[in-house]
């Protein structure tokens, strides 16, 4: 509940993907005034599988909505590295009890249109408004957004969480023009019903273990595993290719997905072979932007139209649900709209660093997952297997480099997993602004 001397802002968000409507969630619960933007005409099933780590669910839980979650997700118990031809496992990341047992929070994995939809009604819950089928021209700095029906919507606050290839990110950077980065590959991404999963004898063992699996290659790699309560099974394929940017809905071939993963681990092509259709989309991120807020100090970009990265750390929902929780703590800490410049500075600084390495790492684990076969792959095979006898920090165990697990590594989950936004939104704001400043801030 909002403190009876903190204002209500009116806030417009624009985009209703994780981001925001993560943040609408934070923001309306706080009781400011929030009204979101979505484009599309409703909540589509499209995307594929999430993976929320305990830095995610540890908000979400904060918000009060893990009994809904707990209706919608799987607990993996493990995250099996896979030889590609084989399917041997080469490494492992333990999740379960692991996770709560270090970070208090449980690894779950999800649908992203389950994710979308709790969020939706979350924020519904808390009193925002959401509106769909109103896609957004233009957002100008006074602030103000300028939907293409005509209607311009004056706020206190604009936050743009309108993905990879922003809108309200122009009118924060009119100078720059700034494109997504295409990676080499695109992605595949499909379904297989657990019922014909669990009647096929060579692949049932993938829906009665719960554990999420990667097989990696030259190139490529397949992550899949049990969605939806355990219902379906979700597979995405990284592969060289084309496809537009920030388009969702394309439909792949099959035959050039079979084509792409012929020569793989015989049970993960048969998985493949219960696949009815797919759907491709390229794998893009950003390099980092000069600045997230705009001139007057009340525009201000969250998730992909910040920090949009690969999908290889498995963060981008992650950290889009960490910028809602660190914006909704910055802004607490204003009395008056004139407050809110101050506060998504701090709000930036808290932020763009720790996305960034996150971008960047991303890359670099897709380019350690994609080594072509030979002495390279044959270390980071013998570098992964390190934790498979013991949970041991691969950083001080024979000089082993400790980035061939990022997954596996203990000090590179502690940075990541164990991340508390609340906490570090709280111990900027307090250091930054210290006692001098202690009575307005706080």
């Amino acid at each position: 509940m909002p403190s009876e001397r903190k204002p209500s802002f009116k806030v417009v968000i624009c985009g209703a993907g994780i981001a925001g409507l993560g943040a609408a969630v934070c923001l309306a619960q706080k009781g400011h005034q929030v009204t979101v933007f979505e484009a599309a005409q409703t909540l589509n099933e499209v995307g594929a599988g999430i993976q929320i780590p305990p830095n995610g669910t540890r908000i979400l839980d904060a918000y009060g909505l893990t009994e809904v979650f707990h209706k919608n997700v799987v607990w993996p118990n493990n995250f099996n590295m896979r030889r590609y031809a084989t399917g041997k496992i080469i490494g492992r990341s333990r999740f379960l009890p692991h996770n709560l047992d270090l970070y208090g929070y449980p690894y779950w994995l999800i649908h992203r249109a389950d994710y979308q939809r709790i969020l939706y009604e979350a924020a519904l819950a808390a009193g925002a408004t959401v509106r769909m089928d109103c896609a957004v021209q233009v957002v100008d700095d006074s602030p103000a957004v300028h939907l293409v029906n005509g209607e311009v919507i004056r706020a206190d606050l604009v936050v743009g969480a309108d993905g990879i290839k922003s809108k309200v990110r122009r009118s924060i950077s009119p100078d720059e023009n700034v494109q997504p980065i295409s990676s080499p590959n695109c992605a595949f991404r499909a379904t297989v019903s657990a019922e014909v999963m669990k009647d096929d004898p060579e692949i049932a063992h993938l829906m009665d273990d719960p554990d999420a699996n990667c097989w990696i290659g030259y190139e490529r790699h397949i992550v899949a595993y049990p969605i939806r309560n355990g219902t379906i099974y979700n597979i995405v394929m990284s592969h060289p290719g084309q496809a537009p940017v920030a388009s969702w809905s394309e439909s792949g071939n099959l035959k050039e997905m079979h084509w792409h993963f012929q020569s793989w681990d015989p049970v993960i092509r048969k998985v493949l072979a219960h696949v009815k259709s797919c759907m491709k989309w390229k794998l893009a991120d950003l390099e980092p932007l000069t600045t997230w807020v705009g001139q007057s100090g009340r525009v201000v970009l969250i998730g992909d139209a910040a920090h949009a990265m690969l999908p290889y750390l498995a963060s981008g929902a992650a950290t889009a649900i960490e910028d809602g929780a660190v914006l909704g703590e910055c802004i607490d800490r204003c009395f008056s709209a004139s407050d809110l410049p101050k506060a998504l500075k701090a709000f930036e600084k808290i932020r763009k660093t720790r996305c960034e390495r996150i971008v960047k790492g991303s890359r670099a684990n897709g380019d350690i997952w994609h080594l072509s076969d030979g002495e390279q792959q044959q270390e980071r095979d013998r570098n992964m297997g390190l934790e498979m006898e013991d949970f041991i920090d691969v950083a001080h165990t024979n000089g082993a480099n400790t980035r061939d697990n990022m997954w596996g590594d203990i000090s590179v989950q502690q940075w990541l997993w164990g991340y508390n936004a609340f906490e570090a939104a709280k111990e900027h704001l307090d250091i930054s602004y210290g006692v001098v400043e202690k009575t307005f801030w706080n």
